[in-house]
């Protein structure tokens, strides 16, 4: 039985990796995982997932830039990709200005390459799990808008 959507995860961190398969799984999504952006890019073609949770940094080819490849594709444009962060919310009361600054740069980034939303790592699976449900709903929502 096919799961309620397909979810591709990539990350070089093959513990993580591992983890939100899980996670994922166990919520009935079915699971894809890469570990670079070169093999993200080859999956996410081949695959057509329903969403995409991307690490930024990562070898051969960091999250920006595979987002820029994905959104330039007329076949991957519209799968929506949540990027992963070490750097942290924008709403920590505790960063200076300097990395706030930071912070907010790297999201505008993300944003301008087709992203549709941040996590920081380390992330909270409820977090995690109520972001990619919200994410799918608006895409399928606004593919049955376009029918």
């Amino acid at each position: 039985m096919a799961g309620i959507a397909k979810i591709l995860v990539v990350d070089d961190n093959v513990s993580l990796v591992r983890m939100l398969e899980g996670v994922l799984r166990r919520r009935d999504y079915d699971v894809i995982t890469a570990y670079d952006g070169v093999e993200a890019l080859s999956k996410a073609r081949a695959e057509r997932p329903d969403l995409i949770v991307l690490d930024i940094v990562m070898p051969r080819m960091d999250g920006y830039e595979v987002c820029r490849h994905l959104h330039a594709d007329p076949a991957t444009a519209a799968i929506p990709v949540i990027l992963l962060t070490v750097k942290g919310q924008v709403d920590d009361p505790d960063l200076d200005p300097a990395m706030l600054n930071a912070r907010i740069a790297e999201q505008m980034i993300g944003f301008e390459v087709g992203a549709v939303d941040f996590i920081s790592k380390p992330m909270r699976a409820g977090e995690l799990l109520d972001r990619i449900k919200s994410h799918i709903w608006i895409d399928r929502l606004a593919a049955e808008r376009q029918l």
